[in-house]
């Protein structure tokens, strides 16, 4: 329940008080203000003032630091209650509201406690506005009909908003899962690119003696004169070859070549020395 405080005497009063205390107010009634959030109201301003801080910040005052990042109930604590949200479209209507009903609204805004239930906001306003017999009876069915399609058409934009929001938050996960799958993708074919490459290295360093020896006939075949020290060649051969280049590889290629110029059975690989020749 909002409490008001005159601007003019400082009484204290009830939101249903304040337009009866304007009229016999000794100092002249100019505003009142929330006793809460300490904001002025000037005139009928004070009608769409229906809620404005949460207990926290009433109790803890000048101890209070806001919603807490980790507090779960903090999400909880801004949404209205339905009995506030009821309220807070009463008081909004009011300015919406039909000629002939805009004073009825008015004088509805200013109470508490208005029943949200047909039956029981029935018997609360003609009691409280005074509304007897079929004319009576008239005005609070046309007031109950006015609240209840503002009340439909809130839910209605309430439920679309709800279903946007939901839509919009699906859109990213899926955005965000394709991104992941992305991602994946490229990872694993990073993965598999690196095993291909691991895989040639693999499959060349246990080429056949005599895939060395065609590569050492080309090289040579280049080379004026025909000829090239040993070691010069095998590092051209271990090249061409796009073998891995470490101690194993070089003393497995050396083996290898060595055994296929000596054993040459055409006799076209001779080695001199540290100097290989191919004889035409």
């Amino acid at each position: 329940m909002v409490f008001f405080s005159c601007d003019g005497c400082g009484e204290m009063l009830k939101k249903n008080q304040v337009d009866n205390h304007v009229y016999k107010c000794p100092q002249g009634c100019y505003a009142v203000s929330c006793v809460d959030c300490s904001v002025s109201f000037p005139g009928d301003d004070y009608r769409k003032h229906t809620s404005c801080i949460s207990e926290a910040e009433r109790y803890e005052k000048t101890i209070y630091r806001g919603p807490r990042k980790n507090d779960p109930n903090a999400a909880k604590n801004k949404k209205l209650s339905p009995q506030e949200a009821w309220v807070a479209l009463i008081a909004d209507s009011a300015a919406a509201a039909p000629q002939s009903l805009k004073g009825y609204m008015d004088q509805i805004a200013s109470l508490d406690n208005v029943p949200r239930k047909e039956k029981q906001f029935r018997n609360f306003t003609a009691n409280s506005l005074r509304l007897r017999g079929p004319s009576g009876t008239k005005i609070v069915d046309e007031i109950w009909k006015f609240l209840s399609k503002l009340r439909e058409e809130q839910r209605a934009e309430r439920e679309a908003a709800q279903k946007l929001q939901k839509q919009q938050e699906e859109e990213e996960k899926a955005a965000a899962a394709e991104q992941r799958k992305e991602s994946d993708i490229s990872q694993n074919n990073d993965s598999d690119s690196t095993q291909s490459s691991t895989t040639k290295i693999k499959t060349s360093t246990q080429l056949s003696a005599k895939e060395i020896k065609k590569v050492v006939k080309k090289v040579l075949k280049k080379t004026p004169g025909h000829q090239m020290k040993f070691k010069k060649l095998r590092k051209e051969v271990q090249s061409k070859m796009a073998l891995v280049k470490n101690d194993a590889m070089k003393k497995d290629l050396q083996k290898l070549m060595k055994q296929e110029i000596t054993a040459d059975s055409n006799k076209k690989l001779r080695l001199d020395g540290k100097v290989v020749i191919l004889v035409s």
